[in-house]
């Protein structure tokens, strides 16, 4: 199989590289057998299947091919930091990535667009510095969509994070006319981070162009081969261009309000009809760019290289940690956005919330345990690794949600049960964060069943077995958060 389904996870990178471990993938451009021991390296794709990531593998000099012909606004690989698995790599390995991809030694270059970016000092973080009111007018200047346009344009421009942050940290101190930031913090937040704050559409790239085809009465098999290129927003800004039956506006009057409501209003819909209706009365408000950066929304990817870390430092230096602890954006925003009057927070509290998943804590891969050693000198705990499915456990009284590693809602068949022995293993557990895996174990040896025998119908055929919980870690007890807090058990 060519493809592997994966979770999404935070900060998700955009590509993958290993050593083939089977010989059973299949290369996405030349269509063969990817050898076993060979390097290859895959595109973090969108899954046809559902809402989650696929990996698409190529043999390297196959994924260099395809970078040649597509668009420069199509991601390539500009550093190693867009790559899953570096630090996985041998050195040797590493080098001959390099010389592949035609990076200098530390594997770090400039971004593709090299328009230059305004210096930006970033600014001190105190009380003085204010970024924004919780009141703001719809129609200033900074709640505009032309200006979430450029200010995504300068930091998908900008050569590294830090001057990422700095460039919307400015944008959200200052504003546009450098009197003060006027707009609505949490809605730019929320749209600078469609990936991290996710409505669904179920809309893929395909549908789109099926759409647009009719919208825009064109050709859509000629949409379809101009995708091939591999951007589905600049596809349909090419046919918006030059189509003759929707003309796009001649300036961009769009408010951030407006595409909000837009994409809301979109997230309800199911039927072809009514989702065609709805993107004739955006479409007529959109200049090409505008509808560019609307679709690209629609896809969770701003293609501006920058995550929540990047972002939510721009707002506050703890923003993001308390973010990656608590998931709510609005509760973040709020604490560091001043009412007519009021101080803004200097400190934010950093927090965990019960029924909330916390993103999970993902082991760093090690290729032998002189490697382990070398990464923890002053000494580590070993525990039996068992390979079931992750699961975040939540207890608020007789409250109970479970979470997986994506940080979704789990299967009621495989962790109902649970809710009447909990209580049983933590006596004294109200309030628990745990986290676990899953697993069926054979009620006669005790002994787990192999991975994947969770499915429902999988499940049926093991009669004699039933699923377990083990339990790793306690993140919070009784109103006390143990994220940052080492004790040995």
């Amino acid at each position: 199989m060519a493809d592997e389904t994966i979770s999404v996870a935070e900060d998700q990178k955009p590509f993958a590289l290993d050593r083939s471990k089977t010989g059973r993938a299949g290369c996405k451009k030349c269509k063969q057998k990817i050898d076993v021991g060979t390097i290859r390296i895959a595109k973090i794709v969108p899954s046809p299947f559902g809402s989650g990531l696929m990996k698409s593998w190529y043999h390297m000099n196959c994924i260099l091919e395809v970078f040649a012909k597509q668009r420069k606004t199509t991601r390539k690989i500009e550093s190693v930091d867009d790559l899953e698995g570096w630090n996985s790599l041998s050195k040797e390995d590493q080098k001959e990535v390099l010389s592949h991809l035609d990076l200098p030694d530390d594997g770090r270059i400039s971004k593709l667009n090299t328009t230059p970016v305004p210096t930006l000092k970033p600014e001190p973080s105190t009380s003085t510095s204010k970024i924004t009111s919780s009141s703001y007018d719809e129609m200033h200047k900074d709640n505009s969509f032309r200006e979430f346009r450029r200010l995504c344009a300068d930091v998908a421009n900008a050569s590294s994070y830090l001057k990422k942050t700095s460039i919307v940290k400015e944008f959200f101190t200052n504003g546009s006319n450098k009197d003060g930031f006027k707009g609505d913090l949490l809605l730019w937040c929320r749209l600078l981070l469609p990936g991290a704050v996710k409505r669904i559409y179920n809309l893929q790239s395909k549908q789109l162009v099926k759409l647009f085809s009719r919208i825009f009465n064109e050709n859509q098999e000629k949409m379809l081969e101009d995708l091939e290129q591999g951007d589905v927003a600049e596809t349909v800004g090419v046919f918006f261009e030059k189509n003759k039956k929707l003309l796009p506006a001649k300036k961009s009057l769009l408010t951030l309000q407006q595409v909000d409501n837009f994409l809301e209003e979109l997230s309800t819909m199911t039927k072809e009809e009514e989702q065609m209706q709805h993107f004739t009365e955006i479409a007529n408000k959109c200049t090409v760019n505008d509808l560019k950066i609307v679709i690209r929304l629609i896809k969770h990817d701003l293609r501006i290289n920058a995550g929540p870390k990047h972002i939510l430092e721009a707002v506050h230096p703890d923003a993001y940690q308390a973010f990656q602890a608590s998931r709510d954006i609005s509760s973040i925003i709020t604490r560091v956005t001043p009412t007519v009057g009021a101080v803004k927070q200097t400190n934010l509290t950093i927090g965990i919330q019960l029924l909330t998943p916390v993103l999970p804590m993902l082991a760093q891969a090690c290729k032998s345990v002189n490697d382990a050693v070398k990464k923890c000198p002053n000494g580590f705990y070993s525990e039996i690794k068992y390979d079931g499915e992750r699961v975040q456990v939540h207890k608020k009284g007789s409250e109970f949600k479970y979470y997986s590693r994506s940080l979704k809602p789990v299967l009621p068949h495989k962790v109902n049960h649970f809710k009447n022995f909990i209580p049983q293993a933590f006596p004294y557990g109200k309030d628990l964060i745990l986290d676990s895996e899953i697993l069926l174990v054979d009620k006669e040896t005790g002994k787990p069943l192999p991975f994947g025998s969770l499915g429902k119908h999988k499940k049926d055929e093991f009669h004699n077995a039933t699923v377990c919980l083990f339990v790793f870690d306690c993140i919070f007890y009784n109103g006390e958060s143990l994220l940052q807090k080492i004790q040995r058990i």
